[in-house]
Order: structure tokens, then sequence, then C-alpha cells
């Protein structure tokens, strides 16, 4: 049973948080440490529920903070919407050529049955994950996460699925990792490499505090690094013979959960403007939206299928974790053939706080027909 670290750092850290939120110069600040402080309060109750922290938000955020946090949200929000809008006949384009090629590809292999799960032990399961972050670099992070005790695990997650986050103080430039139900196995070890996908961004990030807002809540890019870690850490293990049947398993599924936000993202696409705009797509019942999109499909039952177990698609989230998709490929290629070096990150670090835009893609060299064949590369590594 892996131990959980000292909660007790956490509360200090709140407290911090508080005195940061009085002394806070703009509404940018104040959006960025209040969102900070919710998250943070919630995580040392799942931490540690016996420890009682300010779950009363009212006892450090007052009705005016509440006001400007959510005047600032919608207001990114309706930015990025509108930039949505601006360019949705490029994402219908682009994401119905993604689902159509690797929508063939992923039929082409099945997964029949999975490889029993290794119990590592600490000392196994922490040698591993080292030799991975000093493949990258990364000692120094492991170093600072993992001896620094800055990694809590979780029996539950105040988001359903969720696997693992980070929490980032965007003032101090702080951050700490939280694993649900974090075990000695590959499941954690690929939720951690994706953790510190987000670590290593958020450590490059040199940005104004209206940039950091705007990376999270208006642009589509904050999932590149973190999902480029999964891939490079799913590659690391099999060129070293460590774990490879597992990490084909995780592999595929990986693929498989990629290839539902490629299709998610196609049919967003096709839904009308006006239902995306005050988000009234998102009552839409599955039935309804399934009549919404049918037309577009050949394959009708595999999308009705899919939009009644996955009907609550959410914009913002669903296109980030697509295009994060897309940018890992490209990112994971490009620092292998580059010996390991994350020099090539920092072209993506110079636009990731944008709003989207098509020359976003062209600066990587992104376009449908090499990501298609960089995803058949995978493909075809499940098959061996």
């Amino acid at each position: 049973m892996i131990k959980i670290e000292d909660p007790k750092k956490l509360c200090k850290k709140l407290e911090l948080a508080k005195r940061q939120l009085k002394n806070a110069k703009s509404r940018e600040e104040i959006m960025a440490i209040s969102n900070y402080m919710y998250l943070l309060d919630d995580s040392i109750s799942l931490v540690s529920p016996k420890i009682e922290t300010l779950t009363s938000k009212n006892e450090y955020l007052n009705n005016k903070t509440n006001e400007v946090m959510d005047k600032k949200y919608f207001t990114h929000e309706g930015k990025m919407i509108r930039n949505y809008i601006l360019y949705k006949e490029f994402h219908e384009n682009f994401f119905e050529r993604l689902y159509r090629k690797t929508n063939h590809a992923m039929h082409k292999i099945e997964e029949d049955e999975y490889s029993g799960i290794t119990d590592l032990g600490e000392e196994d399961f922490y040698n591993i994950f080292f030799e991975f972050m000093n493949k990258l670099g990364l000692a120094k992070y492991f170093d600072k996460y993992v001896k620094g005790k800055r990694i809590y695990t979780t029996k539950n997650s105040f988001e359903e699925n969720t696997l693992g986050y980070t929490l980032y103080n965007p003032i101090t430039k702080d951050s700490d990792i939280f694993i649900t139900g974090l075990e000695y196995d590959i499941f954690s070890m690929f939720t951690l490499a994706h953790e510190f996908g987000h670590i290593y961004d958020l450590n490059n990030f040199d940005e104004s505090i209206e940039n950091y807002n705007g990376y999270f809540y208006k642009s589509f890019n904050g999932e590149a690094i973190s999902k480029t870690f999964e891939r490079l850490f799913l590659d690391f293990l099999i060129e070293n013979n460590i774990l490879v049947d597992e990490a084909k398993d995780q592999m595929f599924d990986m693929i498989n959960i990629n290839y539902e936000y490629i299709l998610a993202s196609y049919i967003i696409s096709l839904i009308p403007d006006i239902l995306l705009i005050d988000d009234s797509y998102l009552e839409l019942s599955p039935t309804k939206l399934y009549k919404l999109v049918e037309r577009y499909f050949s394959k009708k039952n595999h999308v009705r299928k899919f939009i009644n177990i996955c009907s609550d698609f959410e914009l913002k989230e669903t296109y980030t974790y697509a295009y994060g998709d897309v940018y890992s490929l490209f990112l994971r290629d490009r620092i292998k053939q580059d010996n390991y070096s994350l020099d090539s990150l920092k072209e993506f670090f110079e636009f990731r706080s944008e709003l989207f835009n098509p020359e976003m893609l062209e600066k990587l060299g992104i376009d449908s027909k090499s990501y298609v064949k960089l995803y058949k590369k995978d493909i075809e590594l499940l098959k061996k």
C-alpha cells in the first residue's frame, strides 16, 4: 500500500493562497488563484478526509470575488466559442478526414485478451520510472516530486474517471501531483507520465497570468504535452523490453480513447452553431443528437451506439483531448528523432496560449495525411 504524503503541507499552501488572493492585483489573478484554491481545498479533503479545511468557500471567497471569477470565466469561454465557430468548417473537415482514416485502421486490430498486471513493488516501480525520466533529461523532476514527496494518492477523485491531476499555483509556480488509487503497476506509471507532462509544461510557462488563464480556459492546447509524455513512456517500455505486453495493452486503450475523442470532435462540428453558443447542445437527448448528425455517417449503428454511451460531449474538453492526441503524435516523433531532446517542444510553447487557428498546425507540420501515417505506425506495432 502506498503511503499518503503529509497533507499538512497542502494546508500550508492553502493558507498561502488565501493571502495571495487578498493581495491579488487584477481580475485575472483573482480568477487564477481562486480556481487553484477551490481545487486544492477539495484535494486536501480527498487525501485526508479527517482534516478540516475551509470547505465553506465563503470563508475566503466573498461575493465580489465569485462575481469576478464567473465574469472572467464566461468571458474566456465566450471568446473560445466564437473562435471555434470561426474555424468550425476547418475542424469539421480536419476531424472528418481523421475519423474516416483512423476508423478503418482501428478496426484492423482487436484486443482479445489483456495481459496480467504485474505488481512491481515500490523499488522496481520507481526505478523504471526514474529511467524513463532520466531518458528525457528530467531526473531533477523525479527528485523534486518523487523523492521530495510531492505526489499524493487519493481513494477518490473530485471528477469521475480522473486517474490523476496536477495542481499549480500560478503565483508561486508551485505544483503537486495527485493520483487516484495509486498502485505499483503500469497503470499508475502511465498516469504519472501523463501528470509529469503537465509538470514539465507548467515549469516552462513564463508568460503572464492572463496568458495562463487563456491557456487553460480558451485554448485547446492544455493536454498536448501530457499526452506526448504518455506516448513517450509506452515507447520507452517497448523499446527497452519492459512489460512489453502490458505496454501494448495500454497503447491499445490509449489509441482507442483518442479515436473516440476524434469521433466526438467530428460530431460536435456537425451541430448547428446556435446550439453551441449557449451550450444548449448539452441538453439534447442522445436520440435528438443522433438525428442531427446521422446523415453524415454510413456506419450508423456504430455512431448511434457511441452517442448513446457518450452523449454529454463538452466542447472544450473534447477538443482539448482530441488536439492533444494530434499534437502528441507529431511531438513524440520529433522528440525521438532528436534523440529524446525536448527542445522541439519550444515551438509549441510559443503559441500554446493563443486561440486556435490552422496556422498552429502548419507551424508544427501537422496535416491529416501525416497524422494517419504516424497513427498507422502505432497500429502496426500492436500487430507484432
